[in-house]
């Protein structure tokens, strides 16, 4: 996941699922996501980035849903998906509705993408339950980005930051909250966060589709996901997924990581207690590669998939 440096979104620290033909809306238990099904085929799981819709992943659905079954889903909270409702442990609660939605609709060892924020998620479910899943597919997702920015990093003290944080927060009114909300979209912020955007997708079209993602948040829900992520730590964890692990990276926009082979060492260096896993940059795409640098991604996964 790449922090995103845009003012207004990192101080909220930083497709839309409709009830309706191709979701999945049969009778039975409840998941706080939304998912929305297509193609045919092995089924392959995609989890979208940060306050991201399931259509982060359009193009690369219609890449494959004619080989794979793909639940495209948009967590909790983010892009007009409802909140869970959950009071603590948001993040945790996704991991664990996605894993029991696997096991529910009795998915067989499914290929696992995510992106981003989404990728560091699914290096979690599948550390947390290895015997499901198939290759893994990490599109800018690390075991734990806050070591990426800071290699000597104090675990211990940036969680006792994070949990006064969360307190904090959680003591916040409903009136303050929307005031906050109306500065952080105001405008004059929104401005500036187009501009910022530059530095992880050079589309305007799509950073203007990013930031109505952002709008259509649950500042809560994102608030205390991202607080949430900033402490997990999966850098011994992804020792235990057994399945082979594809991470595409990108460098450009980086503040911390200059150069490729900055940041190949850096990704490299956090998974290396994995059992297989592999790590390949793009030359020319930020951090959004489905749009940045959609072609070439999709041909390292195609090789990736073919082979496993």
């Amino acid at each position: 996941m790449k922090k995103l440096i845009i003012p207004f979104l990192s101080i909220l620290l930083t497709g839309i699922c409709f009830i309706a033909s191709g979701q999945d809306n049969a009778p039975g238990p409840s998941y706080s996501f939304g998912v929305k099904i297509s193609g045919r085929g092995r089924p392959m799981i995609l989890i979208p980035g940060f306050k991201g819709a399931g259509e982060t992943f359009d193009d690369m659905v219609a890449h494959y849903k004619d080989q794979y079954t793909c639940y495209v889903i948009t967590l909790a909270g983010f892009a007009g998906q409802p909140p869970s409702g959950a009071k603590e442990g948001l993040l945790k609660r996704q991991a664990d509705d996605i894993t029991r939605y696997i096991i529910d609709k009795n998915l067989k060892r499914p290929v696992l993408v995510g992106f981003s924020f989404g990728g560091t998620l699914a290096l979690w479910i599948a550390a947390m339950h290895p015997k499901l899943f198939g290759p893994i597919v990490d599109i800018d997702g690390v075991p734990y980005e806050s070591a990426i920015e800071n290699p000597f990093i104090n675990k211990d003290s940036l969680r006792k930051v994070k949990e006064a944080t969360i307190q904090r927060f959680n003591s916040r009114s409903a009136a303050d909250m929307a005031k906050r909300d109306s500065i952080y979209h105001s405008p004059a912020s929104r401005k500036q966060g187009f501009k910022e955007l530059y530095n992880l997708e050079s589309d305007s079209a799509r950073r203007e589709q990013i930031l109505r993602w952002d709008d259509a948040s649950d500042t809560r829900s994102a608030v205390l996901m991202e607080l949430e992520m900033d402490t997990l730590d999966l850098r011994k964890a992804v020792g235990n997924i057994r399945s082979p692990i594809l991470v595409i990276g990108s460098w450009k926009g980086w503040d911390i990581l200059k150069t490729r082979d900055q940041a190949e060492k850096a990704y490299s260096a956090q998974f290396t207690n994995s059992r297989n896993f592999a790590v390949i940059f793009s030359d020319e795409g930020k951090h959004f590669l489905m749009y940045d640098d959609p072609e070439w991604m999709l041909r390292q996964m195609d090789k990736f998939l073919t082979q496993k």
